[in-house]
């Protein structure tokens, strides 16, 4: 089946581009292999999105981009792009036994979860105990969670569940990457405690089924217990499915051969869901300029 565009992922940078191509009533195919709206999911309080002088929760904001897909009549394809292929200029996406095509491809999959230390081995049955994405554990109540880092998403992710659980953030060092105002929330949350200069060392099974972890702090070897222990040391860019002939042209620009990136796969330290919707409209725009300089 062929498109003048696909669009790989669902977050807030695809939704915006395949709302304003349908706008051009341009056939575009919207996939995603999770759930829509991306980490959005994971935001406590979007506070910088216009339109919203108090703030908006991600998870509400998300509704807010499903009903409006639904009102233009946009579906969005479950499904995993592992594999992309690129042929006489068009972009060859297989799925199962089907093989969809386009003159356009863009790519707004979004960031992964960097993985702790190669030398930290996480026992098979503490896999689901651990996570790198809060949204899977909010609704938790009265247990005791581990958050590794000290950026945004910790104290974010710290603050998200503190309203029902005891939270502690371990920061290997002393350096807080936070935004201030998120750090002020945090000390000021008796659920919340933060914890310097502690280096994680070793996982290991403890006592019902909890999380054992086994850190330094200020040279001394310390033992800490959890229920559940997310990591959020960082991320970077989702491009596992494309070749790395195409992976490497998500350059500043964010364009070549009819390829956009858009998003937080290309934006770096400035992931911000405003930033990704002007990014969607943007691409869909200069695809309709050229699509109309085509004709």
């Amino acid at each position: 089946m062929d498109y003048e565009v696909i669009i790989i992922g669902a977050g807030p940078a695809g939704i915006s581009a395949a709302l304003q191509l349908k706008r051009y009533d341009i056939p575009a195919l919207l996939v995603e292999k999770d759930r829509i709206g991306g980490l959005l999911l994971n935001a406590r309080l979007v506070e910088n999105y216009p339109g919203f002088p108090d703030g908006i929760g991600g998870p509400q904001l998300v509704d807010l981009f499903k009903r409006q897909l639904e009102k233009h009549s946009i579906s969005v394809m479950k499904a995993e792009i592992t594999v992309l292929e690129c042929k006489n200029d068009f972009f060859i996406v297989p799925f199962g036994n089907q093989r969809f095509s386009a003159r356009y491809l863009v790519i707004a999959t979004g960031t992964k979860p960097r993985k702790p230390d190669e030398e930290i081995h996480i026992p098979p049955e503490l896999h689901a105990r651990i996570y790198s994405e809060v949204y899977r554990l909010i609704g938790l109540k009265n247990k005791r969670i581990l958050i590794i880092g000290a950026g945004d998403a910790a104290f974010d992710y710290a603050l998200n569940l503190a309203a029902q659980n005891r939270v502690t953030i371990c920061n290997r060092g002393i350096v807080i990457k936070a935004l201030p105002l998120l750090v002020r929330q945090a000390d000021a949350n008796g659920n919340i405690d933060y914890r310097e200069n502690t280096s994680i060392s070793e996982l290991f099974s403890a006592a019902s089924g909890a999380v054992g972890i086994r850190c330094y702090r200020n040279g001394k070897i310390e033992t800490l217990k959890a229920d559940y222990l997310i990591w959020a040391i960082g991320r970077e860019p989702q491009l596992d499915f494309l070749p790395e002939s195409l992976a490497i042209i998500n350059d500043h620009a964010g364009v070549k051969r009819n390829m956009y990136f858009i998003g937080d796969v290309r934006n770096s330290a400035f992931r911000q869901t405003a930033i990704a919707v002007g990014d969607g409209i943007k691409a869909a725009m200069v695809i309709a300029a050229q699509l109309k300089g085509n004709g």
